[in-house]
């Protein structure tokens, strides 16, 4: 997967993402989902930062969640995936938190959750999520 970022004659900016097929065949349509979903939050970053006003922000909410509960499930299921020496203060420095914070919740099974969640499953999966996330 490549990034790339290129500058527009009218100021403004291409960003591109590469797949490989491989990459493209296992996302499938999230990756046109993800990118929809990240692009309402550039939007209304960007509405935010100049004072642009708006007569409804909800899109902007339903997406960002949507997002955030995705990725959260990615961030999951990499933690799950991370090997049992990583330490509580190499997890604690990656998430910005304490390294008590950290060992709480990982005594609690609550980072990551004890059962994967249905957000970490479709990141597994692909399968989208039937409920909404709690």
């Amino acid at each position: 997967m490549d990034l790339t970022t290129t500058p527009t004659g009218d100021g403004g900016a291409d960003v591109t993402l590469h797949l490989t097929p491989a990459e493209s065949e296992m996302l499938g349509d999230d990756t046109a989902t993800l990118m929809a979903l990240l692009a309402r939050g550039l939007w209304a970053a960007a509405d935010l930062r100049c004072g642009a006003t708006r007569d409804e922000w909800w899109p902007v909410v339903m997406d960002t969640s949507r997002l955030i509960h995705a990725l959260s499930g990615i961030r999951d299921a990499a933690l799950r995936e991370a090997p049992d020496s990583m330490s509580h203060a190499d997890i604690a420095r990656w998430y910005g938190e304490h390294r008590t914070t950290i060992a709480s919740r990982r005594q609690r099974g609550a980072l990551p959750p004890t059962e994967p969640t249905t957000w970490e499953t479709w990141a597994r999966t692909g399968d989208i999520p039937d409920q909404p996330p709690a």
